[in-house]
């Protein structure tokens, strides 16, 4: 029990911020003092199994690992986005505050295996943010407020525009790499296609900018990856540390999940249902994972950095794509 006991103490300490005092925090959240809170870090004191229940729920660890059990199940935290639950401005601040969360560590890594571009892009132009917001609440959370509304961008909220460059500028400094396709960026052209064929456009010139910005968008992805850094756009990238790796491949379409590394720990974040997610810190599924998209990542083609011809090519056929789109001679389902 005693070894057990230190095991646990051993995952809470992982997976809290390196500027929080686990004493403090486990004191809290037991209501004990911190000498008592002591004693059962050094295991002079055996926890109890509800306070075991309170700890583990708490810093989501998983019970069959610290117990060293043999089972195909597994823990994991999530909750289920409902237009009665769902607040963009909570969903960005929560963004934010994992992204620092992320950033405390000294050793930490994002690997994203997309079929979409990954949101973090579209933050940086609020006219994409503002589309993308809003097909969001409209037509998968289905706000009721939003039935018979067409898209404008007169319903963004500055809000929402200083929220979502919180989230970018705390995405940008932590290294990254993404994987991505041709095809990822066709989910946005899509939804963009979509709302054209059922006249959910309010002006044509704010359709017309938001092409602009998806081209301008394009050119900045392309910027960051030809420099292997990230970066807001006409800031000097010569001062930053957020490393961006960009792989390409041309065999598999990713599905949004990405996998964390902090500091040797391993946390997984899985997409369900377009925008929920869930996240495991299940070692066996982290492992098996980080694995998988590993062998993606050797089977892909590096355009960061080095690989100019590949880059050249990758972001040509995305423009092209953006054009299609544009000029209606994107294939869909409505025009067969």
């Amino acid at each position: 029990m005693e070894n057990l006991q230190q095991l646990l103490f051993t995952e809470i300490k992982a997976r809290i911020r390196p500027n929080i005092s686990m004493v403090d925090e486990i004191a809290s959240l037991l209501n004990i003092s911190n000498d008592s809170a002591y004693r059962r870090i050094r295991g002079e004191k055996l926890i109890t199994l509800e306070e075991i229940q309170k700890l583990a729920a708490h810093f989501k660890i998983s019970i069959d690992k610290i117990l060293n059990l043999s089972s195909d199940t597994g823990t994991f935290s999530g909750k289920y986005i409902t237009a009665d639950n769902f607040d963009f401005a909570k969903y960005l601040g929560q963004m934010t505050t994992d992204l620092e969360f992320i950033n405390s560590f000294k050793q930490k890594e994002i690997i994203f295996f997309s079929k979409d571009i990954p949101s973090f892009h579209y933050f940086t132009y609020p006219e994409l943010a503002a589309f993308k917001y809003f097909f969001w609440m409209k037509t998968i959370l289905q706000f009721s407020q939003f039935n018979n509304t067409p898209f404008s961008f007169d319903i963004l909220l500055k809000t929402m525009i200083d929220d979502g460059m919180k989230v970018i500028k705390s995405y940008n400094v932590i290294p990254s790499v993404e994987i991505m396709s041709i095809e990822n960026i066709n989910t946005t052209l899509r939804q963009i296609e979509f709302y054209k064929e059922t006249f959910q456009f309010k002006h044509q010139e704010e359709l017309n900018l938001i092409y602009d910005k998806l081209h301008e968008m394009t050119d900045h992805i392309c910027h960051q990856a030809e420099t292997g850094k990230k970066f807001m756009p006409n800031q000097n990238h010569e001062l930053l540390t957020g490393t961006y790796k960009l792989y390409v491949n041309d065999f598999i379409i990713g599905d949004n999940s990405n996998i964390v590394t902090v500091d040797n720990n391993k946390l997984s974040f899985l997409v369900h249902s377009h925008i929920n997610y869930i996240v495991v810190n299940d070692e066996r599924l982290t492992s098996y994972q980080y694995a998988f998209i590993q062998n993606i990542i050797k089977k892909s083609i590096l355009i960061s950095d080095v690989g100019e011809k590949y880059r050249t090519r990758f972001f040509h056929l995305i423009h092209d794509k953006i054009e299609q789109c544009r000029e209606g001679r994107m294939q869909t389902i409505g025009k067969l």
